[in-house]
C-alpha cells in the first residue's frame, strides 16, 4: 500500500512539472539586444597643450598701515572696504602735543642761534677765527645750535606723522574699525592699503616644464566662481626649489573689475603647444586592445564599426586623429563602449543625454 502511494505521488509531481514547462514561453534565439552607447561628434579644432597649476592672487601694491607716533585719533577713514584716493587722509592724530614739541624745539633753536652769533662775533673780534668750515662747525656744536637744529627737524617730522595719507589709490582692509577719539599706540598694525586694479599670481611649475615657458606668454585663469580672465607671464623664477622641484612663474593680470581678489586661489593654464590634424575626438573614445593596438568605434546608422587608429597627439581630454575613415562630423563612441563588438547594433545616445537602464524580465 505504501509503495502504491509513493508511485502515485511521483506521477502527480511529474505531470505538474511538465505542465509548468509547457506554459513557460521559450525565449527566441534571435532577440536583438542593443546596448546603450554614448557618442560624441568629432571636430577639426586644434589641440592646445597647456601647463596647468594653481596660484594665489596678490595685489600689485600693498602697504601696512602702522603709525609711527602714539596719540588720540581725530579723523579716521580706516574702515574695511573703504576706498581712498592718493593723497587722501586715512588717519589723523591730535596735533596739539606735537605742535608744542615743535614750538619748544624752535625756541631752543632761537636761544642757541643767539649764543652762536655772539660766539662768532667774539671770535672775529679776537681774530681767533680761521674762517674755515671746520671752525664754524665747532662753534655750532659748542653753542648747541647744531643740536637745536636737529631737534627742530625731529619735531617737524613727528608733526608730519600725525596725518597718515594714502601713497596711492586703493581700498582699505582693516580687521577693526578705528573711530575718532580712540587712542592708538605707535607701531600698531591697523590694516592694509591695497591696490588690486592689477594683480600678480604666483604659480608653482614643475622643473621639467619651467624651460618651456617665457615672459609674455598668455595665461588663462579661472576663478572659484568659474569666471575667466587672461594675463601674461611677468617673470620666471631663476631658481628651482630643491624640495618641491618646482619654480615660480609670476603672471600679471589687469583687474579693473576686481574679479580677482587678494588671497583668492585660481586655476591657471599656459598654452605651450598647438597640434592640428584631420579630426579631434574625445580621449575617452580611444580604446586599447590586446597587443597594444588602439581603436575607436564609429557609428553608421545604428551599427558600430571599429577602426584601428594611432593618435597623432593626445592629452587627458582630446586626441588628434589623422585617418582616412575619420572626419569632422563623424559620430564616435565615448562611453559604454568597452564591451561592444565590431558591426554590433546599438542604441545611440549623444553625450549629455540621460541614459536610463532597462531591466529585461
Amino acid at each position: 500500500m505504501k509503495k502504491l502511494i509513493i508511485i502515485l505521488t511521483l506521477i502527480t509531481l511529474t505531470s505538474c512539472a511538465g505542465a509548468d514547462e509547457r506554459e513557460r514561453p521559450e525565449r527566441p534565439d534571435d532577440v536583438d539586444i542593443r546596448p546603450d552607447v554614448v557618442f560624441a561628434i568629432a571636430d577639426d579644432r586644434p589641440l592646445h597643450i597647456h601647463i596647468e597649476s594653481q596660484g594665489i592672487v596678490e595685489p600689485i601694491r600693498e602697504i601696512i598701515i602702522r603709525p609711527r607716533i602714539s596719540g588720540f585719533i581725530t579723523e579716521s577713514r580706516l574702515d574695511d572696504g573703504n576706498r581712498v584716493e592718493q593723497g587722501q587722509t586715512i588717519l589723523a592724530f591730535d596735533e596739539q602735543e606735537w605742535r608744542y614739541q615743535l614750538q619748544q624745539a624752535e625756541n631752543e633753536y632761537e636761544t642757541a642761534l643767539v649764543a652762536y652769533n655772539i660766539e662768532t662775533r667774539q671770535r672775529q673780534a679776537r681774530g681767533g677765527g680761521s674762517g674755515d668750515g671746520n671752525d664754524d662747525r665747532m662753534v655750532r656744536i659748542s653753542t648747541g645750535l647744531a643740536a637745536a637744529e636737529l631737534s627742530v627737524e625731529r619735531a617737524e617730522l613727528d608733526l608730519s606723522y600725525t596725518n597718515i595719507t594714502a601713497p596711492f589709490s586703493g581700498e582699505l582692509s582693516a580687521p577693526e574699525r578705528i573711530s575718532p577719539g580712540a587712542f592708538i599706540g605707535s607701531g600698531s598694525e591697523l590694516g592694509r592699503l591695497i591696490d588690486d586694479t592689477t594683480v600678480l599670481i604666483r604659480f608653482d611649475v614643475l622643473e621639467s616644464e619651467l624651460n618651456r615657458l617665457q615672459r609674455g606668454m598668455i595665461a588663462e585663469l579661472i576663478t572659484p566662481s568659474g569666471e575667466r580672465k587672461e594675463g601674461t607671464i611677468r617673470s620666471l623664477s631663476p631658481v628651482v626649489d630643491s624640495q618641491s622641484k618646482t619654480g615660480q612663474v609670476v603672471v600679471e593680470v589687469v583687474n579693473r573689475n576686481r574679479i580677482l581678489r587678494p588671497g583668492m586661489t585660481v586655476e591657471g593654464r599656459i598654452r605651450i603647444e598647438t597640434h592640428s590634424g584631420i579630426a579631434r575626438v574625445p580621449r575617452a573614445a580611444i580604446l586599447e586592445r590586446d597587443g597594444g593596438r588602439t581603436l575607436l568605434f564609429k557609428l553608421n546608422g545604428e551599427r558600430v564599426e571599429w577602426i584601428y587608429v594611432e593618435p597623432e597627439y593626445a592629452t587627458s581630454e582630446w586626441a588628434v586623429i589623422n585617418h582616412d575613415d575619420i572626419a569632422p562630423g563623424d559620430t564616435i563612441a565615448v562611453d559604454r563602449h568597452f564591451a561592444i563588438s565590431h558591426l554590433q547594433n546599438v542604441r545611440p545616445r549623444m553625450a549629455g543625454q540621460i541614459v536610463r537602464e532597462e531591466v529585461l524580465e
